[in-house]
């Protein structure tokens, strides 16, 4: 029988438990710990990051009407949703007033010479709309909400053509706007229209001419930097030596764009201009194409028009758009390689009218319009849809009484044109299955009132309120 041989006496077994100690355990565990908990934590990706706002019914709206010309004391105000009734607030500051308001009828409110914020709540919120109109010449203005960026194109600065700022503040803290001036040769030192404060429930006129005086064209970009404000535009044009005074608003543009779409050309002979800002810090190039009921072409005699970084350019188009509406022209189309803002100032008839780019509407758009009359003439001018579709227009009287429904089809790269009733002063302008741009043009001739044009640009009435999507992130 064999055995096992007996361990050396004297000598102890080396074999004994591993036992680690903390500082191995820290430098084995904490690295796997934190590689589970990211493989907990998910990667948000910018679908999660990036959650839009979310549309709530809106409760307040605010539209702002600038100051009147010495004949404009008159506010129109309507609503653009069915069956809305109820009051709202006309004025500014302590000076406020309370009319009624009703869906489909046109309520005037008389005597308010200044700029004026008009406000509504609850029913009276979704769809308010206002406008402002002269009566001894052809002016119109819609009354757009307080923005935090507006561009106007080709104001003046000069003797003979000069614009007047207002910043009407409806809120009742302080407001503070900076004004970017744009001339031919660049950005334009402007040291007293940076930081411009206006105090709440008033508002602050400034004439171009006494602050920047210069001679060629510019444009402004007005930012309200704090608070809200509505921004305005009361363009001048005085001929030395030639007829009196004539003036009309020259409507914002909300933002630069490729594609800019001008309608509403003032028929009868004069002079034509069309301004093009470039607020980027490369050089522009764009294309100038005449828009009719039967196409969109490339006129001759027009070159490519270069814009350089941060400048305005301006281009006489006298001699190519008289004819061409004469022959049924109806807008201009402003293509560039950046984006740009367009205005085309007409000086026809001793009238001065401004037709401005105009937003896609692919919802019911609502205009109020001045009265007509004798020799008034209203036309809805149509272009730029996006795919063929159909567009109806409703005209109404002050009273809410419809005096027409028409309903056309448009399609991609052609003109529409919808004849009004000269007593038209509501029109709303609902497009299918398409967007669509457009403007009311308004023109007068003879029967012993001033003769001239106003264009109406076509806007959508801000019908529902942003809530933005606020939680909580991963730093």
């Amino acid at each position: 029988m064999s055995h096992s041989a007996p361990a050396a006496p004297g000598r102890r077994s080396t074999r004994r438990g591993f036992r680690p100690d903390l500082t191995t355990v820290l430098a084995v565990g904490l690295p796997i710990l934190c590689a589970l908990a990211l493989l907990l934590v998910q990667d948000p990706g910018v679908d999660d990051v990036d959650h839009p706002p979310t549309r709530v019914g809106l409760t307040r709206a605010t539209v702002v009407c600038p100051s009147g010309p010495e004949d404009a004391g008159d506010v129109a105000l309507t609503s653009a949703v069915d069956g809305a009734r109820g009051q709202v607030q006309v004025g500014l500051g302590d000076q406020q007033r309370t009319a009624d308001l009703t869906a489909g009828r046109v309520t005037t409110v008389a005597g308010l010479a200044g700029p004026v914020a008009v406000a509504g709540e609850d029913d009276t919120a979704p769809g308010l709309v206002a406008g402002r109109f002269g009566t001894k010449e052809p002016t119109a203005v819609s009354c757009p909400a307080p923005a935090p960026h507006a561009w106007f194109t080709g104001v003046g600065a000069g003797a003979g053509h000069t614009s007047i700022l207002e910043l009407a503040n409806p809120d009742s803290g302080t407001a503070v706007a900076d004004v970017t001036v744009y001339g031919r040769g660049g950005v334009v030192e402007a040291a007293g229209l940076r930081g411009v404060s206006v105090p709440g429930g008033s508002s602050v006129r400034l004439d171009l001419g006494s602050v920047i005086p210069r001679r060629d064209e510019l444009a402004i970009e007005v930012v309200a930097s704090r608070g809200r404000l509505g921004a305005s535009v009361l363009d001048r044009y005085d001929e030395v030596g030639a007829a009196e005074l004539t003036q009309d608003w020259l409507p914002a543009q909300t933002e630069p764009a490729t594609d800019n779409l001008l309608m509403g050309l003032a028929p009868g002979g004069g002079r034509r201009t069309l301004v093009v800002a470039n607020g980027t810090d490369d050089e522009v190039r764009a294309d100038v194409r005449v828009v009719t009921d039967e196409s969109v072409f490339a006129p001759k005699g027009l070159r490519e028009i270069r814009i350089a970084p941060q400048s305005v350019q301006r281009v006489a188009v006298s001699s190519v758009l008289g004819p061409a509406i004469a022959d049924g022209a109806t807008g201009l189309l402003v293509s560039a390689t950046g984006p740009v803002t367009t205005t085309l100032r007409s000086f026809v008839e001793g009238d001065l009218s401004h037709a401005v780019a105009d937003p896609a509407l692919d919802r019911p758009a609502t205009v109020l319009l001045p009265e007509g009359g004798k020799g008034v003439t209203k036309t809805v001018e149509l272009s730029g849809a996006t795919r063929t579709g159909s567009v109806t227009v409703v005209a109404r009287s002050a009273s809410g009484r419809e005096l027409d429904s028409t309903r056309v089809d448009v399609t991609p790269d052609r003109g529409v044109t919808v004849k009004l009733p000269a007593d038209a002063v509501l029109v709303t302008v609902t497009p299918e299955r398409t967007s669509i741009s457009g403007a009311v043009l308004v023109s007068v001739k003879g029967t012993g009132r001033a003769t001239g044009a106003a264009v109406v640009p076509l806007t959508t009435p801000a019908l529902n309120g942003l809530v933005p999507d606020v939680r909580p992130g991963l730093p």
